[in-house]
């Protein structure tokens, strides 16, 4: 039977939110998706929920909304639920893996009550049911968040008069975390890490363990980073990480992997439809002279799915496009994270570090992108005198923890360009073969 993994990280600056009797009609949030038609779902609940049962030996009972919300959820609440969803979002990115503020038992027509709701989660593989609202009360004082482990694949029996365990079911308790997006993300996409199989990633000396959750030695401040399966908290990049896990003892755990493998996942990561190489660059798309952002974007992933590598640029996808300058100042910026909330404006919790090159027609570095303090965008701002180029947006391809050797974490996720100065590929020859198409058929018909 699996167990439930209570993870016991508390943030300063609480917000405790009295819980209340609520009906099985709750206010509705935002309705946001990051991957429509996947293969697995989880499904963000900020809306609250009746719990129907015990779970891990406790009562949850009537958990309220996020921020206690009874009809509907203010505007400062919409923008938190969607930046917090965000976030996740970007989590996930690299998988076959819909997050999501759309309940899915809407569709199903099993969300005439919230016991019908419960069995149909239960009874869906390939689903979680993640509740983000109420305190840790019925739980434990000491948790930010709960869930069981490797669950989230498999169906379990539930019915509405009996809807069933809750291994489809986990916690974040959102009071706990006062409101902050950053912290409420990192520990949902750890909670649900657990459902898809993994284990907390933990520092060891030897084969004993100093800290079940690593915070990568207290990493803070720009060009941090700590592992998901850890602590993220402090850190500017929550990431996955192939590195020391207690899983009833030391061991290696490579999360993309496992994730990537889960049963029905597809065993792949998610590919863009960015050419990967020079001859199959994507013309940048442009809108008058600036890039168009919301097509110039991609995912940078692992190669290998079946034992991915997260140390090496080469063991990542990269993705060149093809633009033309007619001389004079280019800017052109690459910003690590998607853009889900605001159009143009990276989202909070890049997992992507970036670089950035620019090549000649003759495949001749011409420029490098330069790093932003911030770590989180590279830029290129200069003359290119009159020709087609192509930029390259690759991985950094990894980091190796200075503290721990021994792990190591995967910069892979969602990018977007954005710059000006640009004008349109030409591309007469194009029009050359189209025109001389029409002329040849026009001549064969009247042939006929």
């Amino acid at each position: 039977m699996p167990l439930p993994f209570r993870c016991s990280v508390l943030v300063a600056g609480s917000l405790v939110v009295a819980s209340m009797a609520l009906a099985d009609v709750h206010p509705l949030p935002p309705a946001l998706n990051s991957r429509v038609g996947a293969a697995y779902t989880i499904y963000l609940d900020f809306a609250g929920f009746n719990y129907t049962g015990t779970w891990g030996g406790g009562t949850p009972g009537a958990v309220p909304a996020y921020g206690g919300a009874t009809t509907s959820f203010s505007t400062d609440q919409v923008a938190t639920i969607t930046d917090t969803w965000s976030r996740i979002a970007e989590s996930y990115s690299p998988y076959n893996i819909n997050v999501t503020t759309v309940d899915p038992a809407v569709a199903a027509a099993q969300a005439y009550s919230d016991p019908a709701r419960q069995a149909y989660y239960e009874n869906t593989a390939q689903m979680m049911h993640t509740i983000l609202g109420g305190s840790n009360a019925w739980y434990s004082a000491g948790a930010g968040g709960v869930s069981y482990v490797g669950v989230t694949p498999y169906s379990y029996a539930g019915t509405p008069a009996s809807p069933g365990n809750g291994y489809h079911t986990n916690w974040l308790f959102a009071d706990v975390y006062g409101g902050n997006a950053h912290n409420m993300a990192t520990a949902s996409a750890h909670e649900n890490g657990h459902g898809l199989g993994l284990w907390h990633q933990g520092d060891y000396t030897g084969d004993t363990q100093t800290a079940e959750y690593s915070t990568n030695n207290g990493a803070t401040g720009d060009g941090s980073y700590a592992p998901i399966m850890g602590v993220a908290y402090y850190s500017q990049r929550g990431l996955w990480r192939l590195g020391n896990a207690n899983i009833g003892g030391r061991a290696t755990q490579n999360d993309a992997q496992l994730i990537t493998n889960d049963p029905g996942m597809g065993g792949a990561f998610m590919q863009d439809s960015i050419g990967h190489s020079m001859a199959s660059a994507t013309t940048l798309p442009v809108s008058g002279n600036a890039v168009d952002f919301n097509l110039a974007k991609g995912l940078i992933v692992p190669t290998d799915p079946v034992n991915p590598n997260p140390i090496g640029e080469a063991n990542y996808t990269t993705d060149f496009f093809k633009f033309h300058s007619n001389g004079g100042v280019i800017n052109l910026v690459a910003h690590d994270g998607g853009e889900l909330v605001t159009p143009g404006t990276a989202d909070g919790d890049a997992m992507l570090d970036s670089t950035m090159r620019i090549f000649d027609s003759g495949g001749n570095l011409v420029a490098t992108g330069v790093r932003d303090s911030s770590t989180l965008f590279e830029s290129f701002n200069g003359n290119l005198v009159t020709g087609d180029y192509y930029v390259q947006v690759a991985s950094v391809g990894g980091y190796t923890s200075t503290f721990d050797p021994t792990a190591h974490y995967y910069t892979m996720g969602s990018y977007f360009l954005t710059g000006s100065g640009f004008a349109a590929v030409p591309e007469p020859a194009t029009f050359a073969v189209l025109g001389l198409g029409v002329l040849a058929l026009r001549r064969r018909r009247r042939r006929s």
